[in-house]
């Protein structure tokens, strides 16, 4: 490990002890927790559960437990490909493509393939990150942000059947090669990126800010390799005419998110309904007796009143420190990050309004460098952010593990 570069060195270090120390506890919180069933489930999924059910025996504790919720869909698609009635065209194809391209080297087995591909893009993501906050700062402050954002709460989807790690490795190098004015990778990556989420094309808004501010904001001094930023789109075009020429529609992605009850609002009216649903939320959870526990445990009323207490509070946590950013982090990891936690405020859930809020958090990576800026400077900051990290870490990854939803 010492002939090893030091970002590469640290960020792999800070890699193993964070993923391998979730590795080892899932079997665990498995084992001993109670599981949902979920073909139990009100809702019938129009997903096939039994992708998840590779193994039997030990390797079925280390692997198998690891795909649930929407990693069905990745699975599925990956398998049998993208149908217009079943709303799998949410989900962007470059991740499930990728599960596909590699499940031969795993004997044909998705949940390996998925975790290979997660794994290896979260270290990248780690590595990137550390080699980005190191041209603005220090390797101190690179190190605690690539540690931050590993005990981040819902860091466990780095490395579940999830697109979190591509998407934030994309993300990451796109940023990092703009800030290295090497627009042809930005390019490149961002385009990917597009191809991952919707929210790639987001990217667009700090590579502009780049670009422009290394010409001193002077409009006169583009040239033309300010075309490379339009490159950034080109995922999501590549996704559209698929749609269109396998489905007469190339919106079908936007359509389908219409099975999560999910409608276009303005940013304030998004996080009003995230407040009134938590307002309520405590309200539900205060007056619910315990004598309407239901045997299956994702009945609870109180359950998803947590829910909407917990989104609400991610938001505008996650929120205050993307804008508190803005004075200590360059204009375009700011305005990159605000605009990722602004984005799930103009798509909210009829169900639970700010749906999965903590884990689209988790792309908003400039508020860990923020966090490590301030633990250098305080050092119960830092004390403070890794025990409420650590803490909340544990209990949402238990819960993920026993098919309880998360975000």
């Amino acid at each position: 490990m010492r002939r090893l570069p030091e970002a590469l060195r640290e960020a792999g270090i800070i890699f193993l002890i964070t993923r391998g120390a979730l590795f080892l506890l899932a079997p665990l919180a498995y084992i001993t927790l109670p599981r949902i069933d979920p073909m139990g489930l009100d809702v019938p999924p129009l997903v096939d559960m039994r992708l998840t059910e590779t193994f039997t025996g030990l390797p079925h504790y280390l692997f198998d437990i690891w795909a649930k919720w929407d990693s069905v869909w990745y699975l599925q698609i990956a398998q049998h490909g993208y149908a217009a009635d079943n709303s799998s065209t949410a989900f962007f194809p470059l991740y499930p493509f990728l599960i596909a391209v590699f499940k031969p080297f795993f004997l044909g087995n998705g949940v390996l393939a998925g975790m290979f591909i997660s794994l290896a893009c979260c270290l990248a993501a780690f590595y990137l990150l550390y080699l980005l906050v190191e041209i603005d700062f220090d390797s101190d402050t690179a190190r605690r942000s690539v540690f931050y954002m590993a005990i981040f709460p819902t860091s466990f989807y780095l490395q579940t059947i999830y697109s979190e790690s591509l998407f934030l490795m994309l993300t990451i190098g796109c940023i990092y090669a703009a800030r290295r004015n090497e627009y042809v990778l930005a390019g490149i990556a961002g385009s990917l990126a597009t191809l991952t989420r919707s929210a790639g094309l987001l990217l667009l808004v700090p590579m502009a800010i780049m670009y422009l501010s290394k010409r001193d904001w002077d409009w006169r001094a583009v040239r033309w390799d300010a075309l490379y930023l339009l490159m950034l789109p080109l995922g999501l075009m590549v996704w559209m005419l698929y749609l269109d020429l396998r489905f007469n529609d190339p919106w079908l992605f936007s359509a389908a998110q219409s099975y999560w009850l999910r409608e276009f609002v303005d940013p304030f009216r998004g996080l009003y309904k995230g407040f009134i649903a938590a307002r309520d939320g405590i309200n539900t959870v205060l007056a619910t007796p315990d004598r309407s526990f239901w045997p299956v445990v994702d009945r609870d009323p109180r359950l998803w009143a947590t829910y909407d207490v917990m989104n609400f509070g991610f938001a505008i946590a996650c929120i205050s420190l993307a804008i508190a950013s803005f004075k200590r982090l360059p204009l375009a990891y700011s305005s990159y990050a605000l605009l990722v936690l602004l984005l799930p405020l103009c798509y909210p859930s009829a169900m639970v309004p700010l749906l999965s809020m903590p884990r689209f958090a988790l792309a908003a990576f400039p508020i860990f460098i923020l966090l490590a800026l301030w633990a250098k400077e305080r050092r119960w900051v830092d004390q403070l952010v890794v025990v409420s990290f650590l803490v909340m870490l544990g209990f949402l990854f238990a819960k993920f593990l026993v098919w309880t939803w998360v975000a």
